[in-house]
């Protein structure tokens, strides 16, 4: 058997819609969950019970033993930030040099190490990147037109990437600052929150917009504080990315936003875990992240209108910088 192009480590909806991509022109693709249940699932019925609407090509194989994934050229990682490190060091061994690896994660692990950055500390690959953008999975199940962003500093990843990806339903866009790509994923968190909690108090249309566009401020300053270039909050991995967000009310983040506004449990842990990960970074760099701050704010109890009020009520300034 040769020596398979890409596989997938992980099944989540991400992880599915990313096979479905991978596979509408032909390519074998491995897609590979370490949920038993779910690998018969998708052997069996082409999709698991998060994805029921979309029907796997043929072409998708779902491997039984992870050491099989790891010997294709592109392995695109499909986890939760949180676990990159400790999954990937336990497979070390299994990845060679010439490999590529890019991760769909929007977020870094707690430690606030990027998780392109993860995976050349725990592997010997170099050739790492970002999958990013505005994709509504049902709709790319349904075959209606999307495009994504590919970041990384290597241009190899990104035209291997875009060899894969794009078709007539789908356009590529690569990026080769992966800092950029990768904080202006991020934080689409915060600001997602932000964007349900304004909806929740119904402030209405006004301060939606001055959300994305402040927020969009906040990010450059961070991705410039990290050495990125501060124009690629502006694309698809940044504003384009939000905006999508901030429009969808059952996104959900925006739905977890409404239920803070509502004085509602906020029942996301992984959520609020990105959120403080994004404050301590700023701290870090020094840079003023006031919409995630404040967002972390509402996270510890405070109520939602007294937020709103605070971040009104801070001392002008000129809006370029």
């Amino acid at each position: 058997m040769s020596q398979p192009r890409v596989a997938i480590l992980g099944a989540g909806v991400w992880g599915v819609s990313f096979a479905f991509m991978a596979a509408r022109s032909g390519e074998p693709v491995l897609l590979w969950s370490s949920d038993a249940t779910k690998r018969a699932r998708l052997r069996e019925q082409r999709n698991t019970e998060a994805t029921s609407e979309v029907q796997l090509f043929d072409n998708v194989r779902i491997p039984e033993q992870l050491s099989e994934a790891l010997a294709a050229d592109l392995i695109v990682v499909a986890m939760q930030p949180d676990s990159v490190r400790s999954t990937l060091a336990g497979l070390a061994g299994h990845f060679r040099p010439g490999q590529m690896v890019v991760h769909l994660a929007k977020g870094f692990e707690p430690s606030g190490t990027p998780l392109s950055r993860v995976i050349q500390e725990e592997t010997c690959v170099l050739m790492t990147g970002a999958v990013a953008g505005p994709i509504v999975p049902a709709e790319l199940w349904a075959g209606k037109d999307a495009a994504i962003i590919v970041g990384s500093a290597y241009q190899r990843v990104v035209d291997e990437l875009t060899d894969l990806i794009a078709s007539p339903r789908c356009r590529v866009y690569g990026n080769l600052d992966i800092t950029g790509v990768e904080v202006a994923g991020a934080m689409r968190t915060p600001i997602a929150i932000a964007a349900g909690a304004l909806r929740g108090q119904r402030t209405g249309l006004a301060l939606a917009s001055v959300l994305l566009t402040r927020g969009l401020a906040e990010t450059a300053r961070l991705i410039t504080a990290l050495g990125g270039d501060q124009r690629t909050a502006s694309g698809l991995s940044g504003i384009g990315d939000w905006m999508l967000t901030a429009a969808d009310p059952s996104d959900p983040l925006i739905r977890a936003g409404v239920r803070l506004a509502e004085g509602e449990d906020f029942g996301w842990d992984e959520a609020a875990s990105r959120v403080r990960t994004l404050i301590a970074l700023g701290e870090r760099a020094g840079t003023d992240l006031p919409i995630t701050r404040a967002v972390g704010s509402m996270l510890e109890g405070v109520p939602v209108a007294r937020v709103v009020q605070g971040l009104m009520e801070r001392s002008s300034r000129g809006e370029i910088g």
